[in-house]
């Protein structure tokens, strides 16, 4: 990263901003190769692509392109995040997935910069009677873990709290998500094998006893992969 003197002195502070108009003239003169005679604003057109929703993206954003005010972070209308501070408060969070019952490999993310652990568990993934061996020598209370697992979420999310328990964790330093999204697994595999009151139970439970836990998460790919729009998958 870069940082500027106090003085706030840029690099490109002596070279004049580049107007709009000469970029569309020079798209234009990249069209007109591949026999396309347009200009001006056609030139940036011929750019854009028509979403399946109507909606039409365009090639270039500048700060010419007006947006609503996305306010401040922690405030409505909570586009910036539900936190004043932030969502990542010690700066970035690299979290690495793990498929395997590989403590070793954990081990080694966590000492080489990984500072949370994304966990498949359940199916093909890390068996759940196997997250105690997975996360031997974890320090729970600093390194954030989010379970993937399917339809045996419910008993992941328990075995991750007696985790917590046996090894002193205040619950007050848990941090992470059990990663329960009955409807996203329902999409995907066109399986009902949730337990919603049990889910239901997680957030309660989460959200009484838990505050740095959650419970549920949306995950839009399978939308997206079964040919949903953009705006399909966004909603």
């Amino acid at each position: 990263m870069t940082v500027l003197p106090d003085d706030g002195l840029s690099l490109a502070s002596e070279f004049p901003d580049a107007p709009h108009e000469q970029w569309q003239n020079l798209v234009a003169g990249v069209l007109r190769k591949s026999g396309k005679e347009v200009s001006g604003p056609e030139a940036e057109d011929a750019l854009s692509t028509l979403l399946e929703d109507g909606l039409d993206t365009r090639p270039l954003y500048t700060a010419r392109d007006a947006a609503p005010d996305p306010g401040l972070p922690g405030f409505a209308p909570f586009v910036r995040g539900g936190r004043a501070e932030g969502n990542t408060t010690g700066g970035w969070d690299v979290r690495q997935r793990h498929l395997a019952a590989d403590n070793g490999a954990v081990l080694s993310d966590l000492e080489n910069g990984v500072t949370s652990l994304w966990l498949g568990v359940g199916g093909t993934g890390i068996p759940v009677a196997s997250l105690d061996k997975v996360l031997d020598g974890v320090y729970l209370d600093l390194a954030p873990v989010v379970l993937d697992a399917g339809d045996e979420t419910a008993a992941a999310a328990e075995r991750l709290f007696r985790l917590y328990e046996e090894r002193g964790v205040a619950p007050d330093a848990a941090r992470g998500n059990l990663g329960a999204d009955p409807l996203g697994h329902e999409a995907r595999t066109g399986r009902q094998t949730y337990d919603l009151a049990s889910v239901a139970g997680l957030a309660r439970r989460c959200a009484d006893g838990y505050p740095g836990l959650r419970a549920l998460t949306v995950d839009a790919l399978p939308y997206h992969e079964a040919g949903g729009s953009a705006a399909q998958e966004l909603g």
